[in-house]
């Protein structure tokens, strides 16, 4: 028997592969839970972005999970739910999404073919702790079972969402085997900002920007919230930042201004800053919180006032006062070290037979589809290569 812990994404893949020697322990009453939120239960799965595109996205782990994105990778993900009879919509932008729009049909549909190729699931059954014996394991619940197996993919998920399930139990099940866990973080979270009565008004408000912290600079869409900041450019990069830090966002291309005004003289600064795509809204936020008149004439500015309403433009100064938590955040960075495990196989370099997949692993992925996609590479390598042996 090999046993599978956790029926999300990454132990689905795994019983697919793995079929009837797998067998399921998923601690929920169902399987698949945290998929099921999703996306907003729309559940982007993947991106339909060519292979160099892909791993690009995958940053500084792109070496590291490639042979998992090969051994099964976006093109397979879509033609086998499409094969089971799950149809796929792709957005422009590349995103993957059931046609439903409903992520139950991508978790049926994972069950389903994992069913279908033989494995069993047993939901309710909460691993507690992992045991090594002679030839293999014994894995013990909360309410005193136990299960013997000869090989164990360890696919319990991360620390984010706890309510999901999701609780970082793969974190302490894998130390307890002698694993390093790299402690969890919030990663794919929005962030608070200190003093942000200005832009209130702005929420909901969504545009391209940079963003600056650091050494570092990334391009993307910004979401304005009631307290501070969230969309890809946020999320993708919010496991680098903390609270206190000191960020700043280009919002406009600010070297036009100097050309709006002196075309357009009778015009407010706020109509100036419009005709440079900020919405009204974020103009007047702009004004207001540095002190500039909204509603003086554009000839009217000073000569300081004009440098300083372009060099806000180029970078807005903001202070972090704090990161969106665990219990909220859509992912988290941590878990076994990615130095402990053999990408080739997705085995254990410490421990024979233990396979690890999905979030136990400490690696961390942007938006678009990227992490529900490597769950399921992560996962269908560890099934392929524990069935093997």
């Amino acid at each position: 028997m090999i046993a599978i812990v956790g029926a999300g994404p990454a132990g689905l893949a795994a019983a697919i592969a793995c079929g009837k020697e797998a067998v399921i322990l998923e601690r929920n009453p169902m399987a698949g839970k945290k998929l099921l939120l999703s996306g907003s239960g729309q559940c982007n799965f993947t991106n339909s972005c060519d292979s160099e595109s892909f791993l690009k996205a995958l940053g500084e782990f792109r070496n590291w999970l490639k042979p998992a994105f090969y051994a099964f990778d976006n093109r397979a993900f879509i033609r086998l739910l499409e094969d089971a009879g799950c149809p796929v919509f792709i957005r422009e932008d590349g995103k993957a999404f059931p046609q439903s729009r409903k992520s139950a049909d991508v978790r049926d549909t994972l069950l389903r073919l994992a069913l279908s190729r033989g494995a069993t699931i047993r939901t309710a059954c909460n691993i507690s702790g992992i045991s090594i014996r002679d030839g293999g394991f014994t894995l013990s619940t909360d309410d005193s079972r136990q299960f013997a197996a000869s090989a164990i993919i360890l696919a319990a998920g991360g620390a984010s969402w706890p309510q999901s399930g999701s609780d970082g139990s793969s974190y302490r099940l894998a130390q307890s085997l002698g694993h390093s866990i790299i402690p969890p973080r919030p990663a794919l979270a929005s962030i608070r900002i200190k003093d942000y009565s200005a832009f209130c008004t702005c929420a909901g408000v969504s545009l391209k920007a940079s963003l600056y912290f650091g050494k570092h600079c990334a391009t993307g869409d910004l979401l304005f919230t009631h307290t501070g900041f969230s969309g890809p450019l946020i999320l993708d990069n919010s496991r680098s930042l903390n609270a206190g830090d000191h960020i700043y966002l280009c919002l406009a291309d600010a070297s036009q201004i100097s050309a709006l005004i002196q075309n357009n003289p009778k015009k407010r600064v706020t109509s100036i800053l419009q005709m440079l795509g900020l919405p009204q809204s974020l103009a007047m936020a702009l004004c207001n919180k540095h002190g500039i008149p909204a509603d003086i004439a554009a000839t009217n500015l000073k000569a300081p006032e004009r440098k300083a309403l372009t060099s806000l433009l180029e970078k807005t100064p903001f202070t972090i006062v704090g990161i969106e938590g665990l219990e909220s955040s859509m992912s988290d960075f941590g878990g076994v070290s990615l130095r402990e495990v053999n990408a080739k196989t997705m085995q254990s370099r410490l421990i024979p037979g233990l396979y690890l997949a999905g979030e136990s692993l400490a690696y961390s992925l942007p938006t678009g589809g990227f992490s529900i996609q490597m769950a399921v590479s992560t996962g269908y390598l560890a099934g392929k290569h524990a069935n093997s042996v």
